[in-house]
């Protein structure tokens, strides 16, 4: 197949498919305007496509691999964050965590991978912990719970961001078991979290939950650990001394 017809296949204009060789009569140049038009098309729907996806995401900030500082990680596997990039762990149906404190830039990794995916064509949603869970109590009050979950289902991507900052009853944690379990070897996620895994057990209150959701999440999953302090803090006390230097006389 030439690139001409998988350029009109893509654009589902069978018709000119069909006819497009007979009514140019093999002229190369008539042909190449039209390749040229082709190509034009498929690269503004790709770009209509992915902008669509990346605002059905929901990220609170658009944020790429670009701006976010590595210096400030030196421990971090840098290679191994471009390699995920690719988005083959969502092919392959694993999981990525990051660990750490406030700040050090968990949500920023989070949101770069996920807007790659929205790139590759793939299906990403981005959540809170808090905000996802008030959404599923929500529904199964309302007796739509089922069908929430079948729209996380079909998700190639789920980002959920700050999990172990608000404490949950019991009722939440088990709305949250089932959809890592719902995902479990299924689907993709992608999670940011304060705590350590062993401190699982002050989200949920049940240890024997905390251990299997756990389990289920790191089974297929690349795990990585962020330290130091908030980058936040740290640019707004040097945005304050900026101020100070320059009130002086």
């Amino acid at each position: 197949m030439t690139i001409l017809q998988e350029l009109l296949k893509e654009l589902r204009l069978a018709a000119i498919l069909a006819n497009y060789q007979r009514i140019a009569k093999n002229d190369v140049e008539k042909i190449g305007y039209l390749q040229d038009l082709a190509s034009i098309e498929v690269a503004r729907r790709r770009e209509g496509s992915v902008r669509a996806r990346i605002a059905a995401a929901r990220f609170p900030v658009v944020k790429t691999i670009d701006t976010f500082d590595f210096s400030a990680q030196s421990d971090l596997p840098k290679l191994k964050i471009l390699e995920i990039l690719d988005c083959q762990f969502i092919a392959d149906r694993r999981n990525v965590v990051f660990l750490g404190p406030p700040g050090v830039g968990k949500t920023h990794l989070a949101t770069a991978i996920g807007v790659a995916a929205c790139t590759r064509g793939y299906r990403v949603a981005f959540m809170t912990a808090a905000d996802l869970l008030m959404t599923l109590m929500a529904e199964k009050r309302e007796h739509r719970l089922k069908q929430r979950m079948k729209l996380l289902d079909r998700l190639d991507l789920l980002i959920i961001d700050e999990l172990g900052y608000i404490p949950f009853d019991r009722e939440a944690t088990d709305l949250l078991f089932q959809v890592i379990s719902h995902r479990y070897e299924l689907r993709s996620l992608i999670l940011t979290t304060n705590l350590d895994f062993p401190e699982w057990t002050s989200v949920f209150p049940d240890a024997g939950a905390a251990s299997a959701v756990v389990d289920r999440i790191v089974h297929h999953a690349s795990v990585f650990e962020l330290n130091g302090s908030s980058y936040r803090l740290a640019t707004k006390k040097s945005s304050s001394a900026s101020g100070k230097r320059a009130k002086s006389p």
